[in-house]
């Protein structure tokens, strides 16, 4: 009866998000549904969103994800992301190389439809090479994802450390050859075969100190919380002051504040920290395991199919980290399976309906969809068979 307990409180969660009910919402309903089917009391489950929502550990998500949105609007407003197209285009100069760096480039600063702030960028590059919409978009939609592997902006990343515990440092660096595997498949099956006969010179020099001026808070976050190790907390924090302080007269500090205070997003962290807290109070996370154990499951299959059915539902990384993740904490006995479990989420979520990216990209540039779907076919299923080998040859010892 209890695992009907937990699918039904999943089954919620999954079918307000396709009524498109907030994420954050639709996660809070579902954790209140399985407290109460599992016997709390209205107290019990007030009291247990006070506990998580002031804990050490949902605080310090909510102030590195606040930090890392107010570094993004301080970006938008100073103009850094036109200088970023800039420094691409002059330190690479061919035209289809362009095409893969300016969409990862954009990926490198976590946003919502990111691909759309993007496509525009490389629309009169890819007008010149003829490319199809269709392979408009799937360079577009590939190049900017390639970060989200390992980039330890990233919300499914810092969300995904919290819960398991692993550091934002491991967690990036360990991840770091899927993103690596990524790059080097969109670049063999989707930038070599264009012809680009152009021969145009940029200026290095100048491309180079553009992008080390409009990225230098990125490096510095990178610096002191992957190269040194320092928590994330405090990456995010100073690099969001080295990009504000120079520019304060300029920046308007009330839009900074509205943009890293969204209601939305703080309440999906408090949501998802409350559904992991539900899980262990209720005991309903030892349901899996024992029902597996019970009909003799493979426990690998209950790892994939889980976190991929939740993105190709929901279209969202930080969704199927924050609704599977808590859920298969009792199979992470190693960094292995919750590398694959996040290599399959994202799978999912690459291949998503609803995956506002995706979606948009392809009706910017009027392309058909289940065209997209047939190009992407190929690069994904070697991004999935490269992944496993990666995580099962290194990863596993």
């Amino acid at each position: 009866m209890d695992l009907i307990y937990l699918l039904l409180s999943f089954v919620v969660v999954i079918a307000l998000i396709r009524l498109r009910v907030n994420v954050g919402v639709s996660i809070f309903t579902g954790s209140v549904i399985l407290g109460l089917l599992f016997g709390m009391r209205p107290y019990g489950l007030v009291d247990a969103l006070y506990t998580s929502s002031t804990s050490w550990g949902t605080i310090r998500l909510i102030l590195i994800i606040v930090f890392i949105m107010a570094l993004t609007s301080v970006f938008s407003q100073i103009g850094y992301l036109k200088d970023m197209e800039t420094a691409i285009k002059e330190l690479f100069p061919k035209a289809k190389y362009s095409l893969a760096m300016l969409p990862a480039l954009i990926g490198l600063m976590p946003m919502p439809a990111g691909a759309l702030v993007s496509a525009p960028m490389i629309e009169q590059v890819a007008n010149r090479l003829n490319l199809e919409p269709e392979e408009e978009t799937l360079v577009n939609y590939w190049f900017r994802h390639v970060w989200e592997h390992s980039w330890p902006m990233y919300q499914a990343i810092i969300i995904a450390s919290a819960l398991t515990g692993v550091s934002v440092r491991d967690f990036s660096l360990k991840m770091l050859p899927l993103t690596l595997i990524m790059i080097t498949i969109g670049y063999l099956l989707l930038i070599r075969p264009i012809k680009d006969p152009e021969e145009i010179k940029g200026d290095r020099r100048k491309g180079a100190v553009l992008l080390i001026k409009t990225t230098y808070p990125i490096l510095i976050i990178i610096l002191i919380s992957v190269v040194l190790g320092y928590d994330m907390v405090y990456g995010a924090l100073i690099g969001f002051l080295a990009a504000f302080i120079p520019h304060y007269r300029r920046v308007s500090k009330k839009e900074i504040i509205k943009h890293a205070l969204q209601p939305k997003i703080l309440f999906l962290l408090i949501a998802v920290m409350y559904f992991k807290y539900l899980l262990q109070v209720t005991n309903a996370v030892e349901t899996l395991p024992r029902t597996i154990l019970e009909l003799n499951l493979p426990v690998v299959l209950v790892i994939v199919l889980t976190p991929f059915v939740v993105g190709i539902m929901t279209g969202i990384s930080f969704a199927y980290v924050g609704m599977a993740f808590p859920l298969l904490l009792p199979f992470f006995t190693g960094f292995d399976k919750i590398a694959l479990a996040y290599l399959s989420g994202y799978m999912g979520m690459l291949f998503s309906p609803v995956h506002l990216c995706l979606v948009f990209s392809a009706e910017y540039y009027k392309a058909e969809l289940g065209n997209v779907y047939r190009k992407m076919l190929v690069p994904a299923f070697l991004l999935f068979a490269a992944g496993v080998l990666y995580i099962y040859t290194i990863l596993r010892f």
